[in-house]
């Protein structure tokens, strides 16, 4: 193994600061076992290219630096001395998977109150721990659409660059939103039709791949200006969006439909008519029934075993619980939505994105959405969404080779998408052990002490304590 130590530089102007961060990461390992550049040969293998519904069997894929160049029939049978041969023993390859509704940074719930104050640099690394899990759960692209301080962008231009491996990143920056908008969180927002377009085209000059908006307390001429300047400036744009406000944003030319709250017969039919893409975040509209119908169905797989995580995953999707009638109207709109032709996309919205991706692609299937098109959802959808579809989404030559290996056949049963063989990212293939430390993400979810030090001692001493621990916490 080799360590780097990285030395960020992160311009506070772009995060309206007035002076220079630089963030220390220590101990940057580059993931990959094998260099992007080798020739590998994927042999011995059944294909689920998505690119259609079609099950290939007895197939091997030549990987020559990035780009996959040949998928052909057979076993490979070259000379094995001049590449790098794996034997799939008869496992299945996907396109790396994709979650298009994705906050780096966010924690909901959030126990031990760590984004109370989070510097820039606290919620920088806890964006990268989430992104990294990701990748290693097989998410090889994301869209972020909501993110602090530009940490999105920045993390996509360090994954760029090869300086760590972690998911390919559409990021989106801060959302744009009125005054009193997303249920009345937004305290200063953009209003009237010059604000938001300045606010627009500030994050487009900072970089962004796409403009996230919440649609629901915006006026119509608000709207149109949000997408009308978007557009303008060749990117696309999104909203947040509940009924009526759906239909009027789907009208106006959005590109995509975050949740769709309460969504209608008649915005689906026009969904479908515009191509108007639809990320439902499934797994964040559940109700109490139809969590403990997730949880007894995982433990009948035998995906209960960690403790952790299903406290974990459990926690996270109380926090966002439903009433069931609710639950039901987004279950089938989703169904509604696949059968009328609209293209939904996976988007999770809760983290950490591996587990809680996996769980928005099951949770697709229970809402009764077939296997494969499941993972459509989850590959040539989004990859179409944001544009890349000649380069990723499918697994068909030339295109690059973002992959994932499994054991068993999703398409007898979608939960085989945790039975990971192997994940291979711009042709080099993901160490998924590495890191590997002595704490992981859902233990932001968890009871842990975080005071130590002098800020501990002057606590104890005064026999009070304020910030991420109570008293009885530190027990």
């Amino acid at each position: 193994m080799y360590f780097y130590e990285l030395l960020i530089r992160i311009n506070y102007r772009m995060f309206s600061f007035n002076n220079y961060l630089y963030v220390v990461v220590f101990y940057l390992f580059l993931l990959p076992q094998l260099i992007a550049g080798d020739k590998i040969v994927l042999t011995n293998c059944n294909i689920i290219s998505c690119a259609d519904k079609k099950l290939k069997n007895n197939m091997h894929i030549i990987i020559d630096g990035k780009t996959i160049s040949k998928i052909n029939k057979g076993k490979y049978k070259g000379d094995s001395n001049k590449v790098k041969v794996i034997d799939l023993n008869g496992g299945f390859v996907l396109p790396g998977l994709w979650n298009v509704h994705m906050h780096l940074t966010a924690l909901l719930p959030d126990p031990n109150r760590v984004q109370d104050n989070e510097s820039v640099a606290s919620a920088t690394i806890r964006a990268g721990l989430n992104a990294m899990d990701g990748i290693r759960h097989g998410f090889t692209s994301i869209r972020s659409v909501g993110e602090r301080d530009y940490i999105d962008v920045v993390w996509r231009d360090i994954f760029s660059q090869g300086f760590f491996m972690g998911p390919r990143i559409f990021a989106s920056g801060e959302a744009v939103t009125v005054t009193g908008g997303h249920r009345g969180d937004v305290e200063y927002g953009s209003d009237g039709i010059y604000q938001i377009r300045k606010s627009v085209r500030e994050r487009i000059q900072k970089g962004v791949d796409w403009i996230k908006i919440v649609d629901v307390e915006m006026l119509p001429d608000e709207l149109k200006s949000a997408i009308e300047t978007t557009h303008s400036l060749g990117r696309k744009i999104t909203s947040h969006s509940r009924e009526p406000a759906t239909y009027r944003s789907v009208l106006a030319g959005v590109d995509c439909i975050e949740h769709g709250y309460g969504l209608t017969d008649r915005t689906i039919k026009l969904m479908a008519e515009k191509g108007t893409y639809y990320s439902p975040t499934i797994i964040c509209n559940l109700s109490d029934q139809y969590i403990k119908e997730r949880e007894i169905r995982l433990a009948k797989l035998g995906f209960s075993t960690d403790e952790q995580v299903v406290n974990g995953r459990t926690m996270v999707a109380y926090a966002d619980e439903r009433s069931q009638e609710h639950a039901e109207h987004q279950r089938n709109a989703l169904k509604k939505a696949v059968k009328a032709g609209v293209k939904v996309v996976i988007g999770s919205d809760s983290t950490p994105i591996g587990e809680i991706g996996i769980l928005e692609i099951e949770q697709f299937v229970l809402s009764g959405v077939s296997e494969i098109d499941a993972l459509i959802a989850a590959t040539r959808n989004p990859a179409e969404m944001c544009g890349v579809l000649d380069k990723l989404g499918t697994v068909e030559e030339s295109k690059l080779a973002d992959l994932l290996i499994l054991e068993k056949n999703p398409l007898e049963n979608i939960s085989n998408l945790r039975k990971r063989l192997m994940v291979i990212k711009d042709g080099a293939v993901v160490d998924l052990d590495y890191p590997n430390g002595l704490s992981n993400y859902w233990d932001y979810y968890g009871k842990k002490k975080y005071r130590k030090g002098y800020l501990e001692d002057a606590e104890n001493q005064a026999g009070f304590k304020r910030g991420l621990v109570s008293p009885s916490e530190d027990k």
